[in-house]
Formats: C-alpha cells, structure tokens, sequence
C-alpha cells in the first residue's frame, strides 16, 4: 500500500525516475515543478521547504499508518523466517530492535523528503551477517525471501543528458535492483551468481566513516499492480549488534549536528564563495566540523565495532575529542553563527537589484504562461518586497538552526570530550 499523498519521485527535478541516488550534495530546486509560483534566486539556494506540500505530507502519513504497521508486521514476521533458515551463513535476527521501529517516523519522513525530496524506506528491517562477501549466502538469503513471498524491488534509472529512463536497444526500459552495496571488494562480476538483474546493482565504496552496509528494498511478489508502484519494505544488513550500536551512536552525536548544518540556506561548495566572504567561511567551517567529527568519532566507533562483531583481537581505539579540538569545532560553528548576519546582508546586495528581480520574476511558472512579457515597476517592487521577506526569514531560521547545533555539539563534547 502506497501513501498516496506522498508521491514516490523528487519534487526537486523533473527526473522521472522512482529511486534517484542519495548523495551528500544540495539538492537545487526546480521552481517548475513546485505546485505555486516561488522565488527564484541564483538556482543555488539549498532547500526550500513548501509548508502546503509538507503538510500534505504529513496527513498521508496519518491516514496510511496504520496500514504501514501492518506490513511491517508481515514482512517481519518473513524476514524473520527467512533469517532463520540461512543462519547457518551467519545471519541472524534482532528481535528486540527490529520491533522497536519498525516503520519511519513522521517526523523522519518529512526530514528526509525536505532534504532529498523523497522517503521510500517507511518500512525497515535489520539483519546481521558477518561475511559480507560471500555471494553465495547472500543467494541463499534471497532465495529464502523468495520462499516467504518477496523480491527485490524493481525501479527505473534516468539518463542524466536525457533526463529519460534508460533503454535497451530494442527500446526497451532497463529495470535495475533496488539494491545497494557499500563495500570494499564487491564487483558487477562477484554478483554474477546471482543473474543479470542483480548485476546491475548500485555498488560503492563504504562511507568516510568507513560504515558499511547492504540495503535492500523487498516487495511482495504476489501483489496486483506494477512492481515499480508497489510498497517497498527496506532491509539494511550490518556486521552485527556491536555495528548497530555504532550506528545509533553516530546518529545522534554526529549525524544530527551535521544534518542541521546542511539545511543552512547557504551553497555548502567552497569553490562557489568569493574569498574571505561570509558564505565562504560558512561551507568551509561546516566541512571541517564533519570532518573532524568523523576523524575522532565515527570512524573508531564502527572499526571497534566491526572488529567487535567479527570478534578479532585488534586494540579497541579510543572515541575521544581532545580539549585543542572540542575548541576547534565549537569556534568553527561559532563562525558559522558571526558570519550569517554577513552573508545575508552581501546576498540583500546581489539578489536586490532591479537585473536579479527581473530574472527571479521571468522564472516563475505564471510568467511562462503569460502573454504580456512586461514587467512593471509595480511588478518588480512587490517581488523585492517577497525577496526581502525570504531573506529575513531564512536569517532567523539559520540563526535559531546554528544555535542548535551548538548545543548538539556541547553534548557530544561532554560525551566524547577527554576528561581531565
């Protein structure tokens, strides 16, 4: 059961594809494709948050839930099973946690549909499997799924120059797994075993952190309908408890100050800030606040709990932030705090002028329509207005945003922090 009022594609691009890649980038807002006229600025502000879509958002959350719980209810009741008949390969199944969240929460949905545009994981399961690479287990893992009556998730891939789904050369449309490997070691070719489907699944290095996983996307296989359209039930494979742990650790003590720093309206690419300007101190300090944040937490935690899991006898090495840089961040967000004030003022200067109102008036949607091109004086000062009003919001939600961020990052501070 699909929500309804929540479509499965990206309202940022008009790519017409059910699954686009996640990436670290900022996603640039295509004001074609928002359901009412915007402002347009340099097509490099990062997020915009449409209150009215949001809000759609959240009632077909509300309505669908129920029906969500359900599922989850079966497909863990299935995986559970499926688990247990291939645990001989290492698997194994966490009752406890599975049943703890077994759908996304509201709250993480609407996050992740205003930051990437899309939220197709509603409905999630973990599993634990030591020995990642062996392919023939994880044949027996798929085989056992196939046994309860699911399969992985079929989706369609758009060309970037085309912005259309990708064919054969018979013109066919590709389907490609909805199925994720970050991982060193794995190839197109290791998969083999495993067909020409699932060959073509997305497979790339583990993250910075060095986490990594498996993530699959499941639907049942005896549903009516399209299988591109069905509910898709997620399944994230990790080494172990210790990983999960890691995993959870990470997400609340780095993760989250990161995450609210990527939602500053400010364009996180150095290169796209004059020197010594504000924005470019802004994206600078904030790459270096995840930078170190990684450095001395995320990347010890899951090695330590790789090396747990798999019961190795490595030294654990200690998660801790010294005195000289539990400073160094804090003073980089407190940068970040300074230098909002001076960002917005040199963007009132650049985005003010009569040349740049005209262009933001030109892209919205009711001009294209329009017959009569003019743009008025009146025209122009009532979009400067709008723009005037924009900017002074954003400043006081980046300006609330910074501070919580420095509370985030005082708690993993004192968590982390060598005590002296």
């Amino acid at each position: 059961m699909l929500i309804s009022s929540i479509p499965q594609i990206s309202y940022y691009s008009n790519t017409p594809v059910r699954k686009q890649k996640q990436t670290n980038s900022t996603p640039i807002v295509n004001h074609d494709q928002l359901p009412q006229d915007t402002i347009s600025f340099s097509g490099k502000i990062p997020n915009y948050k449409n209150s009215f879509f949001m809000e759609a958002l959240g009632r077909g959350y509300d309505s669908a839930e129920s029906g969500l719980i359900t599922k989850a209810k079966e497909f863990h009741k299935s995986l559970k099973k499926a688990v247990e008949k291939v645990k001989e390969f290492g698997f194994s199944y966490d009752e406890a946690y599975n049943s703890k969240c077994p759908i996304k929460k509201k709250a993480s949905v609407l996050d992740k549909y205003e930051r990437q545009g899309a939220a197709l994981d509603l409905i999630r399961g973990t599993v634990y499997w030591q020995d990642q690479h062996d392919i023939t287990a994880f044949k027996k893992f798929l085989d056992a799924m196939k046994e309860e009556g699911w399969e992985i998730a079929p989706f369609r891939k758009a060309d970037k120059a085309t912005n259309e789904f990708i064919r054969n050369k018979k013109g066919s449309i590709i389907k490609y797994p909805d199925l994720e490997i970050r991982q060193y070691g794995i190839t197109q070719e290791s998969l083999a075993p495993l067909g020409e489907f699932i060959q073509r699944a997305d497979i790339s290095k583990p993250r910075a952190s060095t986490y990594s996983d498996w993530q699959i996307r499941f639907i049942k296989s005896n549903e009516k309908g399209k299988k591109e359209d069905r509910q898709s039930c997620e399944v994230i494979i990790l080494y172990g408890p210790h990983y999960k742990d890691a995993k959870e650790i990470e997400h609340k003590y780095v993760y989250e100050p990161v995450r609210k720093l990527k939602k500053l309206h400010v364009d996180r690419n150095p290169e796209h800030h004059p020197k010594d300007s504000a924005g470019r101190t802004i994206s600078e300090n904030l790459k270096e606040i995840e930078k170190r944040l990684i450095q001395f937490i995320s990347q010890p935690l899951f090695t330590n709990a790789y090396n747990a899991d798999l019961k190795t006898k490595e030294a654990e090495i200690p998660v801790e932030i010294s005195d000289a840089y539990a400073n160094l961040i804090t003073n980089y967000a407190k940068g970040i705090k300074k230098s909002i004030p001076q960002y917005y003022k040199q963007m009132s200067k650049e985005l003010l002028t009569e040349e740049k109102i005209k262009e933001s008036i030109k892209a919205t949607p009711s001009y294209n329509f329009r017959s009569d091109k003019t743009i008025s004086p009146q025209e122009i000062k009532e979009q400067k207005r709008e723009i005037r009003e924009k900017l002074l919001f954003w400043e006081e939600q980046d300006s609330d945003r910074i501070d919580e961020v420095l509370k985030d990052l005082n708690e993993t501070i004192c968590k982390f922090g060598i005590k002296s």
